[in-house]
C-alpha cells in the first residue's frame, strides 16, 4: 500500500506534472446516506465499478464532517461549497433564515416557492463560471434539494425527479434543456410498474431477510422479492425504494453528458450527480439489511457502466470522478437493543417520537404557565427548538424564563444525550465543563451565528429521532459524519490515506486541479501523490 504525500497548491504554476493534464469534465458524485465504512466493508462484493475505483482510485477511509448537521441540505451544499453550514448557511434540511425567526425548507423561501438564496456562499460552480463562463455546471438528483443545493446561484441546468410531472424536471428560472421533453417521453418510470427486484446474493453471502423492524416494501413484504405497484402512489414509493431508480438516473446522467456536450472541448465543466436511492432504502430498511447490501451491489454494476461510458464519451484522462456521501446513518435502534433475526442485544438504543416529546413539553408548559402557553409557545425540529417569543412576551411572561424551564425538563427526557441552550454557542464558556470541546465546535460550526434557535438537542449514541422511518441519521456522531471519499480519472494515482480528512476538502482540492480559487472554502485542497 502506497503512502501519500499531500501538496497545498495555491497558485497555477505549483502543479506538478503529473497533473498538467487537467480535466475536462468533473463528475461529483454523491451516493446519499452511504456511511463511510460501506466500500470496505463490502469489497469481496465488487466487481465493476466500486471495485476500479479503489484500485485505480486515491481512496481516503477516513472522511469525516467536521460539524453536526449530518442531513440532505448540509451535507450537498458542504460539498458544493467546501465549507461548513456556519459559514454557507444551510445549516439542516430545515432552517432559521437570518430574516426572521421561524423555520424554512433549506430550498424554499418564506413563500414555499423555490429558492437558492439561504447559501450564503458560491459553489464550486458558481466560481468556476466566474472564470470560464461558457462552462457548463449540470446537477441531477432525485431530490430537488440536492440538485438545487449542488447546482448553486449560476447553474446551467438543474434537474430533479418531480413524480407529479412523472419524470425530471428543471428549475423554474432556467431554461429547460431541449432534449429533456423528448427523453422523459423515452425514458418513463412508469415503465418499472410491475417489475420485482429479486436478490442476486446467495442468501449465505448476505445479512438476513426480513428483520422485523424494518418497514415493508409497498407491496407489503419485508422480504425479496420485491414488486413494485403499478397504482400511482405506490408506483413511486415502489419504483424510488428499488434500484430502478438509480439506473433511471444513471440513464439521465449519461443523456446530459451527451446532450450538453460535457467534457468534449478545452472548457471544462462540472456534472454533480445525487443518487437518493441510497437514502430511500436505508431509512426504510436500515443499514444492516439484505435489501442495503443488495442494493449496492446493484450499483457496483450501474457504477461500472457509467465509468466505461465516460471513459468513451470524454475519455479516461480528460474527467476526474469523485465519489462521496452527504451523511452517514444509524442502525435500527431496534435491531441494537432487542432480540430477533440479526440483533445484537444489550445496547443502550432507542428512539425519541417528535410528536410524543412536543406533547411532553406542551403539557409541562400549560402545568407551569397556564392554558395560554402549550404548544402555542415553541416549535420542535429537532434538533432546533424555537420559542415563538412574541407570543411569551404577550402573555407576560419572559422568553428566557420558558427557555430555562424546558432546558430543564429536556434534560430529564428519555434518550436525550445533548440538550443546550443555542446561545452558549456564542457566549464566553471558558470554565465550562458542560460540554467538549471537541462537540462544542462541531455545533459551532453547524450553525451560522444566532440562527440555532433557542435550545439544541440531541439523542444519545444510537438512540434516533422520530418513528417514521426505522433507520435515520442527523447527529454529530462518528456513524453519521462519516463518509467515503475516493478521487479518479485523470492522472490521479492510485492510492490509499488513513489521514482524516473532510467533504469540505472537495471543492478546493477540484478548484487547485482547475486553477480557480475558491476564497470562501474552508477546506483544504488534497492533491494526491505517490511517495518515493
Amino acid at each position: 500500500m502506497r503512502t501519500l504525500v499531500v501538496l497545498f497548491l495555491t497558485v497555477p504554476g505549483c502543479l506538478h506534472p503529473v497533473l498538467a493534464s487537467l480535466p475536462r469534465l468533473v463528475v461529483v458524485l454523491v451516493f446519499d446516506q452511504m456511511r463511510g465504512d460501506y466500500l470496505q466493508r463490502w469489497s469481496w462484493l465488487w466487481e465493476d465499478g466500486f471495485r476500479r475505483l479503489l484500485t485505480e482510485g486515491a481512496v481516503y477511509t477516513q472522511c469525516f464532517y467536521q460539524h453536526a448537521s449530518t442531513v440532505t441540505c448540509s451535507g450537498h451544499a458542504t460539498i458544493a461549497t467546501g465549507t461548513a453550514p456556519q459559514w454557507h448557511g444551510i445549516s439542516g434540511n430545515n432552517l432559521i433564515p437570518s430574516c426572521c425567526r421561524l423555520l424554512v425548507r433549506c430550498t424554499e423561501d418564506t413563500a414555499g416557492q423555490i429558492f437558492s438564496g439561504w447559501l450564503q456562499v458560491p459553489t464550486l460552480g458558481d466560481y468556476l463560471r466566474q472564470h470560464f463562463p461558457e462552462s457548463r455546471v449540470v446537477s441531477i438528483s432525485h431530490k430537488a434539494q440536492a440538485a438545487i443545493l449542488m447546482g448553486g446561484h449560476s447553474p446551467t441546468t438543474v434537474l430533479w425527479l418531480d413524480p407529479a410531472q412523472g419524470g425530471l424536471v428543471s428549475r423554474p428560472e432556467f431554461l429547460q434543456p431541449k432534449w429533456l421533453p423528448e427523453w422523459n417521453r423515452n425514458n418513463t418510470p412508469q415503465r418499472y410498474a410491475g417489475m420485482t427486484w429479486t436478490p442476486a446474493l446467495p442468501a449465505s453471502l448476505a445479512p438476513p431477510d426480513s428483520v422485523p423492524w424494518e418497514a415493508p416494501f409497498p407491496e407489503g413484504t419485508r422480504s425479496f422479492p420485491h414488486r413494485i405497484p403499478s397504482t400511482d402512489e405506490a408506483f413511486w414509493d415502489g419504483f424510488l425504494l428499488s434500484p430502478y431508480s438509480a439506473e433511471w438516473l444513471f440513464n439521465a446522467a449519461q443523456e446530459a453528458v451527451t446532450q450538453e456536450g460535457l467534457g468534449t472541448d478545452s472548457i471544462p465543466d462540472i456534472l454533480w450527480l445525487s443518487i437518493s436511492t441510497t437514502d430511500f432504502i436505508g431509512h426504510h430498511f436500515g443499514p444492516d439489511s439484505r435489501e442495503i447490501v443488495e442494493l449496492y451491489y446493484y450499483c457496483d454494476r450501474l457504477l461500472g457502466n457509467f465509468l466505461r461510458f465516460l471513459d468513451s464519451a470524454v475519455g479516461r484522462s480528460r474527467y476526474l470522478l469523485v465519489l462521496t456521501s452527504d451523511h452517514g446513518v444509524a442502525p435500527i435502534p431496534e435491531l441494537l437493543s432487542q432480540h430477533g433475526p440479526g440483533a445484537y442485544p444489550g445496547i443502550d438504543a432507542g428512539r425519541i417520537g417528535t410528536e410524543e416529546l412536543t406533547s411532553f413539553l406542551h403539557h409541562r408548559l400549560l402545568r407551569a404557565f397556564g392554558p395560554w402557553s402549550g404548544m402555542a409557545w415553541f416549535t420542535l425540529s429537532p434538533p432546533l427548538l424555537l420559542l415563538h417569543q412574541e407570543q411569551i412576551t404577550a402573555a407576560g411572561f419572559s422568553p428566557n424564563t420558558v427557555r430555562d424551564s424546558l432546558y430543564r425538563w429536556l434534560l430529564q427526557y428519555e434518550g436525550l444525550g445533548v440538550v443546550l441552550p443555542s446561545s452558549s454557542l456564542w457566549e464566553d464558556t471558558a470554565g465550562d465543563s458542560s460540554i467538549a470541546d471537541t462537540l462544542r465546535l462541531l455545533l459551532h460550526r453547524a450553525f451560522p451565528p444566532q440562527r440555532a434557535g433557542d435550545l439544541l438537542l440531541y439523542p444519545k449514541p444510537f438512540w434516533i429521532f422520530g418513528t417514521e422511518v426505522p433507520a435515520t441519521h442527523g447527529t454529530f456522531y462518528d456513524y453519521d459524519r462519516f463518509v467515503p471519499l475516493v478521487f479518479f480519472g485523470a492522472s490521479i494515482p492510485a492510492s490509499y490515506s488513513s489521514e482524516t480528512v473532510s467533504p469540505e476538502d472537495i471543492a478546493p482540492t477540484l478548484a487547485a486541479l482547475l486553477h480557480i480559487p475558491v476564497p470562501t472554502a474552508t477546506g483544504r485542497p488534497l492533491i494526491l501523490m505517490p511517495s518515493h
